[in-house]
């Protein structure tokens, strides 16, 4: 008597593996622009709060980004891509951005950023 053969073939196999192989790609791609945004974020939301306890200025707000950006290695947005301005409220930090990043072959990946904005309220 026979006994019944049970497992993958070689193509359902293949095709598993490509769907794997994809996913683990843009994994790959996309993981380091959101770890830099999620930096971005905690370094923005720092600045804000220590800037809350004193006088906050556009200038005194772009130095201290400056320099944590250096330290931590920003490099999926350029601080001068960055509007700081004052108005009534406050200072607005607008750091809405998108990044193109190529997946494979010809296909890329844009990834927005549009919930970047923060606001220095007036002490």
């Amino acid at each position: 008597m026979r006994k019944k053969q049970q497992g993958m073939s070689m193509l359902a196999a293949l095709c598993v593996l490509g769907v794997v192989l994809f996913f683990a790609t843009v994994t790959v791609r996309l993981a380091p622009i959101y770890v830099d945004y999620w930096t971005l974020k905690r370094i923005i939301d720092d600045v804000a709060s220590e800037s809350r306890s004193s006088d906050a200025t556009p200038a005194g707000i772009r130095k201290e980004l400056s320099s944590r950006f250096i330290t931590n290695r920003i490099e999926s947005i350029s601080l001068r891509d960055i509007k700081i301005s004052a108005d009534k409220k406050g200072v607005l930090i607008d750091a809405r951005h998108e990044k193109r990043v190529p997946l494979m072959f010809n296909v890329d990946a844009v990834v927005r950023f549009d919930e970047a904005q923060f606001l220095v309220p007036h002490s």
